[in-house]
Parts: C-alpha cells; structure tokens; sequence
C-alpha cells in the first residue's frame, strides 16, 4: 500500500471488531444474573477480540503508522488538564497593583 490509509483488511477488523462490542453491550448482565451466553462463548469472544487487536496493530506497523487504541470510559478522569492563563495573568496582576 503506497498510501497510509487503513486497506480492506483493516476495515473488516473495525467491523468485526465493533459487532463483538456491541454483542457484549447488548448482553451485558449485572453480576447477580445468570449471563445469556456461556463461559465459553465469552472466552471465545476475548480470543477475537486479541486477534483483531494484534492484527491490526501488525497491519498499523506495516504502514508505519503508531496503533495504541484503547478502551476509554466516559467518567475515566483524563491524564491531561488545562489550566487557563488568562486567570493566572489576572492573579498576578492584582497582586502587583497592591
């Protein structure tokens, strides 16, 4: 592939990879229920999801491009912050004029 775009391969790994995580939403049970699917069927779909992951990863290092996608919650706390200098500015200002 001469251009850096994501090939046929890739994109049927998104989509398989986006099937198994909306089964595994679409089957989520709480702890103290019996899960629809068995034991096994689950440690199949973790085995999936690996093959996937570690494919697409080869395939991203064949076209020199960085895969460090991971799973990211929406209440997860970010590892950056921003921090706003206009206040800061402010601060120091008024201190200064004292």
């Amino acid at each position: 592939m001469s251009d850096n775009k994501p090939g046929k391969e890739e994109q049927i790994l998104i989509a398989v990879k986006e099937t198994l995580t909306a089964i595994a939403k679409d089957t989520y049970t709480p702890p103290e229920l019996s899960h629809p699917l068995s034991k096994e069927t689950i440690n199949r779909m973790r085995e999936c999801f690996g093959l996937v992951v570690n494919r697409q990863q080869e395939l991203a290092a064949e076209r020199g491009v960085e895969f460090n996608q991971r799973p990211r919650y929406t209440d997860e706390p970010s590892d950056t912050f921003i921090v706003s200098l206009d206040e800061f500015r402010n601060t120091t200002r008024t201190k200064k004029e004292y």
